[in-house]
């Protein structure tokens, strides 16, 4: 078995092409810049920032009734199946 025939020395052939090159690295940089902008827009806000606080109004007066607009339901009208499992409906007289 020979050794692989050898080229001639003095006309040296690169691979690739230098546009090729020169597409590819441009195209990793355009990726990479693509990829920081796309992070510092979608980056999570400063929850810091000037926000007012939000507060939840509170009762002026506690000895107001309760809601009367709507009557209280008598447990026995109401289906038994309906009701919640810890309510107990007192058997009819």
């Amino acid at each position: 078995m020979s050794p692989p025939a050898r080229r001639r020395t003095g006309s040296y052939r690169p691979p690739r092409n230098r546009r090729e090159i020169a597409v590819a690295v441009l195209s990793a940089l355009g990726v990479l810049v693509l990829t920081a902008a796309l992070l510092f827009v979608l980056r999570p806000r400063d929850e810091t920032a000037e926000v007012p606080p939000v507060t939840a109004p509170l009762p002026t007066d506690s000895s107001t009734p309760p809601d009367s607009s709507t009557p209280p339901v008598d447990p026995s009208a109401v289906p038994p199946e309906t009701l919640p499992p810890e309510t107990t409906v007192a058997p009819a007289p």
